[in-house]
């Protein structure tokens, strides 16, 4: 199993796709920084800004893991688990790299070296964001009193785990695109419309539940889409309330949505091996 993980990340660590989707993060990051360090050298300093409560300077520095749950951060973790994983058909390299292993071990390499290249290039653009803001303190405003270490580990700490169910959640649902239709574009096309609903669900429920109103309660019950909201939302210390019409609302606890959209996504890896196991690749 290791050796498949470290064929897998040596063959995608310097692959276009991975430079363009993953590798972006801290590239990106390293460049605004730089860009606003130079700014703040030569900008002409004038009257101090009122200092920020210490722990408002500490929620925004967690920002950048937002991005990854966001429509457009999970539009580039899903372009780039359907390179990971259907690229393998249209390079018509299955066949040349199943005799060598098991074939539930690529999938599984697959998904470990997806998530670990994202985990590293977001811990990385988060440091740099930490650095830049630390040299940016000797330009101007200072850090607020009050942020300590301990303080901003733990803030990142939480919200790097609140940012990690999306991630995984959305690699396995790209994934499982990518072996049954065995397309890039395909799998790109049906993650963009997965997300799009999610952002839609709110609306399609209030429309559905003039019609079918106990279906569509257990419809919002049991189908992820109201389930990966409300983590979202109870990461901000507060569930989701979802009106469906006069008498009835869904409001779940931050248990319950996390119960089932962890078996949405054993269910999405389980349909995903079922499926590889038994194409036929020659």
């Amino acid at each position: 199993m290791l050796d498949a993980v470290r064929a897998e990340a040596l063959k995608l660590r310097r692959h276009r796709a991975t430079w363009m989707m993953v590798w972006i993060y801290p590239i990106a990051i390293t460049l605004i920084v730089a860009g606003m360090l130079v700014y703040g050298a030569f900008r002409a300093h004038g009257v101090p800004a009122p200092a920020q409560p210490a722990l408002e300077w500490i929620r925004e520095s967690t920002t950048l893991w937002k991005l990854p749950a966001s429509p457009p951060g999970r539009f580039l973790i899903a372009g780039f688990c359907a390179v990971v994983f259907a690229g393998e058909y249209g390079w018509n390299t299955w066949k040349l790299i199943i005799p060598a292993r098991a074939r539930w071990q690529l999938i599984a390499a697959k998904w470990v070296v997806a998530l670990g290249f994202l985990t590293i290039a977001l811990i990385a653009a988060d440091l740099i964001t930490l650095i830049g803001s630390w040299l940016g303190s000797f330009q101007g405003d200072g850090i607020p009193a009050g942020v300590t270490l301990a303080a901003v580990l733990e803030a990142h700490w939480q919200a790097g785990a609140h940012a990690l169910l999306p991630i995984v959640y959305t690699i396995a649902f790209a994934g499982l695109f990518a072996i049954l239709t065995q397309s890039i574009l395909a799998t790109v096309i049906l993650s963009i419309a997965l997300v799009v609903i999610e952002g839609l669900w709110p609306l399609i429920g209030l429309f559905l539940h003039q019609y079918v109103p106990a279906l569509t309660e257990t419809l919002v019950r049991v189908l992820p889409f109201y389930h990966l909201a409300n983590l979202k939302t109870w990461a901000s210390g507060a569930g989701l309330t979802m009106p469906l019409g006069p008498d009835a609302v869904v409001s779940m606890s931050w248990g319950m949505s996390f119960a089932v959209l962890m078996g949405w996504i054993l269910a999405a890896a389980a349909a995903t091996q079922l499926r590889f196991l038994r194409q036929d690749l020659n």
